[in-house]
């Protein structure tokens, strides 16, 4: 029996099976929390797990889990809550269009692919990318 389970372990081992890593790995640092100027507006997002992805231009992007039906959110703001905002999908992506015609998209499995010309990586989960284009 001892020699089933340590081939098991030994098994799973060697396959090099490693898990994605989460843009919601780790704690929730002081920068991930999302102002109160986009809070507001995240209708469906479960604030608690709000990630920094990063700035681009005005706005700053962050990720959230979703509350049930959804699956994750991203919020954006360029820190007045006139131009703050969110978009919510049950899957794991979703993409927002901006009042300045910028889009974004956020993909919690990552990008397997590298940005297409005009398009810009933000974080491994994030990108800025051509409007109306679809992927």
């Amino acid at each position: 029996m001892l020699a089933s389970a340590i081939a098991v372990v030994a098994a799973v081992g060697m396959c090099g099976c490693v898990s994605q890593p989460s843009p919601f790995d780790g704690k929730q640092a002081t920068e991930d929390r999302l102002p109160d100027a986009v809070a507001q507006y995240a209708e469906g997002a479960d604030l608690a797990t709000s990630r920094y992805q990063g700035r681009v231009g005005a706005w700053d992007l962050y990720l959230m889990r979703g509350d049930e039906p959804y699956g994750v959110c991203i919020a954006y703001t360029d820190g007045t809550p006139e131009h703050a905002g969110s978009g919510c999908s049950g899957g794991t992506w979703v993409r927002v269009a901006l009042s300045d015609g910028s889009e974004f998209e956020a993909n919690l499995n990552g990008f397997l692919d590298t940005p297409r010309k005009g398009e810009l990586q933000v974080s491994p989960w994030v990108r800025k990318v051509q409007r109306g284009e679809e992927r």
